[in-house]
């Protein structure tokens, strides 16, 4: 092996070990959009501020009625693992998302909550995920204004990514 490719695969090696050998713990980036979903004759559409998962919306709607996604609300947080945030959803209700690890394969487990509406809050989903950095998944099947069955569904999308 040449000093030139042996150099440069030492400065390869250097820069994906970090310097503490990996032993520090990054954080995990959650973001999770409220969406309102919606399905009728039309081809329907998507939010254009919801381009960062047009993609993933497309593809599920291949799959599930709703053809019309509108951002309702959405909150990123940068989490340490183990530590939960609480996000506040359309018709007072509420989701806890707790980071819990990086798998050995690169992917982030997390854990969910969803909370019903105030003030009894009761739990309707208890849940344990495993994604691929950057990737979103989505939790469904909740009125977007429970009083108001003609507004659609909520569709709750959940991306989850480690930062340093």
């Amino acid at each position: 092996m040449s000093i030139r490719l042996g150099a440069l695969l030492l400065l390869a090696a250097s820069q994906a070990i970090p310097a503490d050998g990996g032993t520090q713990q990054r954080k995990c980036r959650v973001t999770v959009r409220a969406i309102a979903a919606t399905s009728g004759a039309d081809n329907g559409s998507i939010d254009p501020k919801l381009a960062p998962i047009a993609q993933n919306l497309r593809e599920f709607s291949k799959d599930f009625r709703p053809k019309t996604f509108r951002l309702v609300s959405e909150e990123t947080n940068d989490l340490d693992w183990k530590k939960q945030a609480q996000v506040e959803l359309p018709g007072s209700r509420s989701l806890q998302v707790e980071p819990r690890e990086m798998g050995s394969d690169g992917r982030i487990k997390v854990h969910l909550e969803l909370l019903g509406e105030h003030p009894q809050h009761s739990r309707k989903l208890h849940t344990d995920y495993s994604i691929q950095r950057g990737g979103t998944i989505f939790v469904g099947g909740l009125r977007l204004v429970p009083e108001r069955p003609d507004e659609g569904m909520l569709l709750i999308a959940v991306t989850a990514q480690s930062v340093e």
